[in-house]
Parts: structure tokens; sequence; C-alpha cells
């Protein structure tokens, strides 16, 4: 009979855990089967969700909808509100909206910026907010998460000041899948 003790299992148990969350995560470009890049980030949208808490002033009612905002990128936003379709995060109805990036909707939980001009704007107008802020590449100010294409793979980062900033709460089983 074989014994691990819990050190011994921690790397197996985060390899399964990274498994889990984030199966298939492929190419940058393509994501599990050759999936266009917007479905693999739609899912990385929901599946990081699902790793935060917002505090309770977040939401209107305790029966609010979580709303996630995409800015800048319209195949995302398409992808995001099929995928997200009837799913929970913390009991909430997921809602998609396409953000125009001259004006922000109220209420946003979640907001992706794709690359564009108006990303700093906007980003600068929910800063502080408690707002899980995705964007692509390495966090800069007001991001929380970045999407960073690492060869063959789609990989997070996370600026835990500016999750701080927005008080959110971040979970440590996605903090240790992070790469800083």
């Amino acid at each position: 009979m074989m014994v691990f003790s819990r050190a011994a299992a921690r790397p197996v148990r985060r390899a399964a855990l990274c498994l889990l969350i984030f199966a298939g995560a492929g190419q940058a470009g393509t994501g599990p089967l050759g999936a266009p890049e917007h479905k693999l980030k739609a899912a990385y949208l929901y599946r990081v969700a699902t790793f935060v808490d917002w505090p309770d002033a977040a939401f209107a009612r305790a029966g609010s909808p979580l709303l996630v905002g995409v800015a800048g990128n319209d195949a995302l936003a398409i992808e995001a509100a099929q995928f997200m379709t009837g799913r929970l995060v913390h009991g909430r109805q997921l809602a998609v909206r396409r953000v125009d990036p001259r004006a922000l909707p109220p209420g946003l939980h979640v907001l992706y910026v794709a690359a564009s001009p108006a990303r700093g704007r906007l980003l600068a107008a929910v800063r502080s907010q408690p707002v899980l802020t995705v964007c692509d590449g390495v966090p800069e100010l007001g991001c929380v998460v970045g999407l960073v294409a690492d060869g063959d793979r789609l990989r997070l980062r996370i600026d835990r000041l500016e999750a701080m900033a927005a008080q959110l709460r971040i979970s440590a089983r996605l903090l240790a899948l992070a790469t800083w």
C-alpha cells in the first residue's frame, strides 16, 4: 500500500485542478478541437468568474444577475452570450451585453476589454468599482485579469492589487493557476 503525504500530493492536485478548470486550453488562436479564439475566451470569462466573489453592494438585489460586458470584440460578445445562457455563477444568472466603448452600461460585474484606443478610458471608468476587468495581454492599469498567449496556451495573469482596489476576492485556487 502506498501512502502519500499532503506535500507530495499537492502538485498532483494542482495539475488535476488545472485540467478540470481549463481543460483543453489550446493555442491562443484556436481552442479545444480547433475552436476559434472567441470560444475559448468565452469559456475563460465564465470559468474565471466562478472563482471571484463580489461584495453584496455590487448587486441591486439578492436575485440580480451577474452582468458581463464585452467591449471591442463582437464575436466574443455573441459567443459569450450563447455559452453563458442558462449558467449560474454563485447562484446568479449570467447576462451578457455588448458594450459600446462610448457608453458603459451601469451595473457591470465583469468587463472584457479588447485591445483598442478606448481600452484605457474604459478601464479608468470602472477602476475601484467592483468590476472584474479582463484584457488581452499582460494586465495594465485598471485590468485585473490578463489573458496572455504563451506558445500553444492561453495563460492568466492576475493583478492582485487591482483586484483589491475593486473589492474583489479571487479564490486562492485561481491565483495558484495564474502566472505572475
